[in-house]
């Protein structure tokens, strides 16, 4: 898929979401951080190149660390519902992994090199969410994401599914802890024949505006 085909994608997203009933809409910065985590990275060995090097075997470990994101949010109310609301993220974000290669030479450890590899992407998040109690909400969404400058060799493009648990204070701040469960292998491809990553973050918006 080209880059304007995912641009494509990430508008034609935007506008769907988009309620056609909404009576207020809030916007403002949105932040976060939290840990990252891999997920079934399964080796493919049918590339001999790739596991050794001279007359020494290779072993790789791929860690994925944490991430940070900046971004702004659209919050949007639902005119016939005042417990339904809707969330669209404009984010980008930055994951860091942990890189390590091992050589082995007649079964025991000769070296050991260690990096830290960082990945930008840019990802627009739609979500629907529900009000619980006083400003208790949970949500549920999509997060259509773009991998920018992969430093891996990954696939390029992921849509992982979002699930968060908020608290808004009196529409001043709002706190959220978020799982995101991606699906495609954006690590290495070349190394890993399937796998997966997914997040557990912390995130904080601040409206700046508000609109009914």
């Amino acid at each position: 898929m080209n880059t304007l085909k995912k641009l494509g994608c990430l508008i034609l997203t935007f506008l769907f979401i988009l309620p056609a009933n909404a009576q207020k809409l809030q916007t403002g910065l949105l932040v976060g951080g939290g840990l990252g985590f891999e997920h079934n990275l399964t080796p493919d060995l049918s590339h001999s190149d790739i596991w050794q090097e001279k007359e020494y075997m290779l072993e790789y470990k791929y860690e994925y660390q944490f991430g940070a994101s900046l971004g702004y949010r659209f919050r949007i109310e639902n005119g016939k519902n005042n417990r339904l609301f809707y969330d669209i993220d404009l984010l980008l974000d930055a994951k860091v992994f942990k890189n390590t290669k091992s050589y082995y030479l007649d079964h025991e450890i000769a070296s050991r090199v260690t990096a830290h590899d960082a990945n930008l992407a840019f990802s627009l998040s739609p979500s629907v969410n529900y009000k619980l109690i006083k400003g208790l909400y949970a949500g549920i969404g999509i997060e259509p994401t773009w991998y920018m400058i992969p430093t891996t060799d990954g696939k390029k493009f992921d849509i992982p599914l979002i699930w968060k648990v908020g608290y808004n204070i009196n529409n001043r701040i709002d706190f959220a802890i978020n799982y995101r469960l991606g699906f495609i292998n954006v690590v290495d491809d070349r190394i890993y024949k399937k796998g997966h990553i997914s997040d557990l973050n912390l995130s904080i918006f601040i409206p700046f505006t508000l609109r009914k």
